[in-house]
């Protein structure tokens, strides 16, 4: 083993977020240096895993989907906000302070299906005064069911009712919510004994008749009950099944709208867009298929959205610029000036046990690029408006970038994509982590659709690594980006947004039933002054993964994929753009025209306006210079939550291995749902298991912390 008087060598394996706070909670400890040696193996040119994001033509940012914040991000907030203090940018610079780079949303867009017709249901959430840097007000249980109350309070106190009878229903569930919060207030056990599940019981169920008495022609009323029938249903499951004391875990057994019937929510509530935002925003359909019935287990459910209701002074927090430059590239500059070692162009091949198979011997390494200087370490940014940013996925022929590697011709000739497991690229070389000698603990970081490949020996080895993998599923996803010559408010928006708020939903058409428009991203890309895109909008969701993927060694699936992304982008717009901007159809623009599909010369085109042969490149072949990506691979599929995955969840440091801790959104968070916030959570768990910090305390949502 290393000489115990030198710091312990960490080897992280994988740099996405888990991997990357790992490393940050690590080396937020005083005297660190002298404890740990820590390198991050990321293979490819960037980090951020299913967080990467690059720039394209002009400039233009590409991500692997819609990425933001939510205000329930306790975790994840405040530890950027400590990334941006140290960060150190000058007043001037893009991006210098952690209010520059995350900007309040409060808009929210919802859709229903009614009377034959896809309808808006416009939300503008009620702000607070709790800063989005200190998640600790939320460490109590009892403080998020409080904010939930008071969230129903700041909206039913908004409602207009449009006579007496409907006033005084109102004023009604006004007091009912009084009631439920005077309750939550006064100590009580949150059991099943007590008081308020009789309060409610009495009060909501009749009250609820006579309100849905009066719905049907009444948008604004049914909305409200559907709100209020919703958030109630939830604290009166979350009283009356103890979770208080139990849990949330004591309910993943159960499928969420199993569990919402069982607590008496009204049908019209459990199908409605805002019981749906939970399942959207977190990809629960089996294996990524939207045209079956989603599954969540229970209590994953129930914790992620009350968080949801109880927030850091807004809603959501939006990314000044993409993903890659807002989120990760600041976590990089930070922990490299630290003095944590980079090592990217690294693809882990496999884990190997020793010989009595409590621990991992080596790890097997494909070493994807050389440098030319070896002794200078890999310089993966470049500056897009004096912003650092990871560079587009074909960079080899960047003077910047292609002259660090021995390969970049190679590389550019063979069009290789480093992150892809299909690839034809044959590595020219070939690493063996030694334990003992390279590393003395691992953090295995890497998403769990990469475990049956890189670790057959430990699936092998431990029976609860064959079930983990078995019982977490991670299905594909798909995202679709464009860049039109209109702003919203040309393309037929007619709603008003308040300053700095913009469309954001996540119960849109399927399968990309996210969509944003992120038009405050377009001055952080570099356009010409001639075409520069007036707004610009993502559509993401989950990709059918029914049929077994194609083999590692079928290069031909990933451009398969691709053009099935393509193929089902276009029909996507064609089917679903009249809806949601009437004035970006064939027919508002050049009439008469389809009144419903996209107008594709309304596109940005970053191809010339006639092709080499004379043809025009107009309408369809005009969405080829867009961006859309099929998420397939097994690094970047999303971490399900179905009923009984919990249980199949490893702890960061009860892996079975006594020299490895894990990291990711698929490990046991107390939060375990796929997102951002877990795998901030994770890479504060697998800190704690490498070094001792942060105290699980800290860490909210996860049991013992009192936010879970």
């Amino acid at each position: 083993m290393n000489d115990t008087t030198g710091p312990k060598k960490v080897a992280i394996l994988g740099g996405g977020v888990a991997g990357l706070v790992t490393a940050f909670e690590i080396t937020s400890q005083p005297g660190w240096q002298e404890r740990f040696d820590i390198t991050v193996h990321q293979l490819g040119w960037r980090l951020g895993g299913k967080c990467a994001s690059s720039r394209g033509a002009n400039g233009r940012i590409e991500e692997h989907g819609i990425h933001g914040f939510l205000g329930s991000y306790y975790n994840a907030l405040p530890l950027m906000a400590q990334v941006y203090a140290e960060l150190g940018r000058q007043p001037g610079e893009p991006l210098a302070t952690f209010d520059e780079a995350f900007l309040p949303e409060n808009f929210v867009l919802m859709w229903e299906f009614r009377n034959r017709a896809l309808q808006r249901w416009p939300q503008t959430l009620p702000t607070n005064n709790l800063g989005p840097t200190d998640g600790t007000a939320f460490l109590a249980i009892e403080r998020q069911l409080a904010a939930v109350c008071e969230f129903l309070d700041d909206l039913i106190q908004g409602h207009q009712p449009v006579d007496a009878a409907e006033g005084a229903l109102v004023a009604q569930a006004k007091g009912l919510v009084a009631k439920i919060a005077a309750g939550l207030g006064e100590g009580a056990p949150l059991g099943p004994a007590h008081p308020l599940l009789a309060i409610l019981q009495a009060e909501w169920t009749g009250l609820s008749d006579l309100i849905l008495k009066l719905v049907e022609n009444n948008d604004d009323l049914r909305r409200l009950f559907i709100v209020v029938d919703y958030l109630l249903t939830l604290i009166r499951g979350f009283i009356a099944d103890d979770i208080a004391t139990r849990g949330y875990d004591s309910i993943d057994d159960q499928n969420w709208s199993d569990w919402l019937t069982r607590h008496g929510a009204n049908p019209l509530t459990i199908s409605s867009p805002l019981a749906m935002t939970t399942i959207n925003l977190s990809y629960q359909y089996p294996t990524g298929d939207t045209t079956v019935s989603p599954v969540m287990a229970a209590g994953c459910y129930l914790h992620w959205t009350l968080r949801s209701f109880a927030y850091l002074g807004s809603t959501v927090w939006q990314f000044a610029a993409g993903t890659g430059e807002t989120v990760i590239a600041p976590l990089y500059l930070v922990l490299k000036a630290r003095g944590v070692k980079f090592e990217f162009f690294h693809k882990v091949t496999a884990l190997r046990l020793a010989a009595d198979g409590q621990s991992v011997a080596s790890v097997e390494i494909d070493v994807q690029a050389n440098l030319k200087d070896p002794s200078a370490p890999y310089q993966p940014l470049f500056p897009v408006k004096n912003l650092p940013c990871w560079p587009p996925q074909r960079f080899y022929d960047n003077a910047i970038f292609g002259d660090q590697l021995v390969e970049a011709d190679a590389l550019q000739a063979a069009g290789v994509d480093l992150e892809s497991y299909w690839t034809t690229w044959q590595a020219p070389g070939r690493l063996t982590l030694t334990a003992g000698r390279d590393y003395d603990h691992l953090v295995f970081a890497i998403s769990i659709g990469a475990i049956p490949f890189l670790c057959e020996d430990l699936i092998a080895a431990r029976p609860a690594w064959a079930t983990m993998v078995a019982g977490i599923p991670a299905v594909m996803t798909q995202a679709m980006q464009i860049w039109l010559n209109k702003d919203m408010f040309e393309l037929g928006w007619d709603l008003p947004l308040a300053p700095g708020d913009t469309v954001i939903s996540a119960s849109y058409l399927c399968p990309g039933n996210g969509q944003a428009e992120f038009r405050h991203l377009i001055p952080f890309e570099d356009w010409p002054a001639d075409q520069t895109p007036k707004s610009l909008w993502y559509f993401c969701g989950t990709m059918s993964g029914r049929h077994a993927p194609a083999p590692f060694t079928d290069t031909t699936f990933p451009a398969m994929e691709d053009m099935r992304v393509r193929f089902q982008s276009l029909q996507y717009l064609q089917a679903g753009m009249g809806p949601l901007l009437p004035n970006a159809t064939t027919n508002a623009n050049d009439p008469p025209g389809d009144p419903v599909g996209f107008d594709f010369n309304l596109l940005v085109d970053t191809l010339p306006p006639i092709e080499p042969d004379g043809t025009p490149n107009v309408g369809i072949a005009r969405f080829d210079s867009q961006f859309w990506r099929a998420n397939i691979d097994p690094t970047e599929r999303y971490v399900t939550s179905p009923p009984g995955s919990t249980a199949c969840r490893l702890k960061a440091w009860d892996c079975g291995f006594a020299n490895m801790s894990i990291a990711g959104d698929w490990i046991y968070t107390g939060l375990n749902v796929g997102s951002l916030e877990g795998a901030v959570m994770s890479g504060k768990l697998a800190s704690h298991a490498v070094s001792g910090a942060p105290q699980l305390s800290t860490i909210i949502g996860y049991p013992g912390s009192g936010g879970g």
